[in-house]
């Protein structure tokens, strides 16, 4: 499910049929133990996918298993051994909550990201297998995220945040997140997009104190009012211009081809 941008630039939460998906604010972020840090692992764990957990996992070797009981240390790794026995076309049936309800730790981590950006209560349920909704001051469950479901779930939270799941490098979630977004607004690449190299100057506090820095009425004390979305979209749009204007300042100087400026491009579509 791909998101209008009339949906992406709103600060009004995203209803769904099972749950409601809110952008999140800087200041709500900023609220967060560890601030941008426990965003980003919010993110990261949004992103992680069977092949990135058994990689994390084999990488660490019996350092992962550090607080596990040894039942479920040998539970992960007796189901990492099924999983890669499997045939490849079974393996395309399985989803990534089928093999991450077996580890307590990575259930933990993924019901605190969920619920940091759904507006619902959330409850991991083993024997139903899915997180179960539940409306505020509530008891009764109103539906689940189930293994089929998550992955739209996460495609839609991580589209308000401006992360493009399919061409994101999990490792790097906090740097690459910023960047690939940044790309395609400014450039407005289309076809195969070339994975955007860590930057620190596309680091969500950066844009945040550049954007307060430079902008006419957007400051360091209201800017923290902003989805990320829009504070990202603000400095693709505030990029954009500044191009604009450096080209009619050429034009008048030094002209052209054809003597001729493009007023209409202060306001061209910004994603494609």
């Amino acid at each position: 499910m791909n998101l209008d941008y009339s949906i992406l630039i709103s600060p009004s939460a995203l209803k769904l049929n099972l749950c409601s998906v809110r952008s999140p604010t800087l200041r709500e972020i900023d609220s967060l133990p560890n601030k941008f840090s426990t965003y980003n692992m919010y993110l990261s764990m949004l992103l992680l996918d069977i092949d990135s957990y058994y990689k994390n996992l084999e990488e660490l070797g019996d350092n992962y298993f550090a607080g596990y009981p040894e039942s479920e240390k040998q539970l992960i790794l007796k189901i990492r051994d099924e999983y890669e026995q499997m045939p490849e076309q079974d393996k395309a049936h399985i989803q990534a909550l089928d093999i991450f309800s077996f580890d307590s730790q990575i259930i933990e981590q993924l019901n605190q990201a969920l619920s940091f950006f759904l507006c619902e209560a959330l409850s991991f349920s083993q024997e139903n297998h899915a997180f179960m909704v539940y409306e505020k001051e509530t008891d009764t469950p109103t539906g689940a995220i189930t293994p089929q479901l998550l992955p739209e779930i996460e495609s839609i939270i991580l589209q308000l945040n401006a992360v493009s799941k399919d061409a994101m490098d999990t490792s790097n979630a906090k740097n690459k997140a910023a960047a690939k977004i940044i790309e395609k607004l400014n450039k407005r690449k289309k076809g195969n997009e070339k994975k955007a190299k860590s930057d620190p100057k596309l680091e969500l506090p950066n844009i945040i104190s550049a954007v307060a820095a430079y902008h006419s009425s957007i400051n360091i004390l209201n800017i923290w009012d902003l989805t990320v979305y829009q504070v990202y979209d603000l400095f693709a749009r505030m990029q954009q211009n500044t191009i604009f204007d450096v080209l009619k300042m050429s034009v008048a100087a030094w002209g052209n081809k054809d003597n001729k400026v493009d007023f209409t491009q202060w306001f061209d579509c910004i994603k494609q």
